[in-house]
């Protein structure tokens, strides 16, 4: 399959109705010789109630046997690629050294960044689960983290990227 038809599957699964008219006429459901059923498009649950269920996707990758699964994206991830560093510096028209050493030390700091800020996501998330049952269990509870130093140190760097 594409990647054309992957996306296009995608985005018809992302749709829940589209009009059957085509040309801005309407009907009331349930009215009419356009009949449709007054609770047409209302509830996912109907599905259920045909049997319908989800796929586990991990259970059915498992039973694949003999069969490589590779998930193209993952939902919440970074979708690019990793950027190889190696055939970028070898493909400098330079032959200094110290230089493609310096270039390749600054490109992998980024690499080296991404890694930190994803784990500091990480550690957010956890820091929010325990702030929220902290003040489950006494609501006049003390914070122990700092936001409002972590909102000011983020927005330093965000302007320090920008251009």
């Amino acid at each position: 399959m594409s990647k054309r038809d992957k996306i296009k599957d995608l985005i018809i699964k992302r749709l829940k109705e589209e009009s059957a008219t085509g040309t801005g006429a309407s009907f009331t459901a349930g009215e009419g010789v356009n009949y449709a059923t007054p609770v047409a498009g209302k509830a996912k649950n109907y599905y259920y109630k045909l049997g319908y269920k989800l796929v586990n996707k991990k259970a059915l990758n498992k039973a694949a046997k003999g069969i490589e699964v590779k998930q193209l994206w993952k939902e919440g991830e970074e979708t690019t690629p990793e950027f190889d560093i190696e055939s970028f510096i070898s493909s400098l028209p330079t032959d200094d050294d110290k230089l493609k050493e310096y270039v390749a030390g600054r490109l992998g700091d980024f690499n080296l960044l991404s890694g930190k800020l994803k784990e500091l996501i990480t550690l957010i998330r956890d820091a929010k689960k325990e702030t929220i049952a902290s003040y489950k269990q006494n609501p006049q509870y003390r914070a122990v983290y700092g936001t409002d130093l972590a909102i000011s140190l983020v927005d330093n760097l965000i302007k320090l990227f920008k251009k």
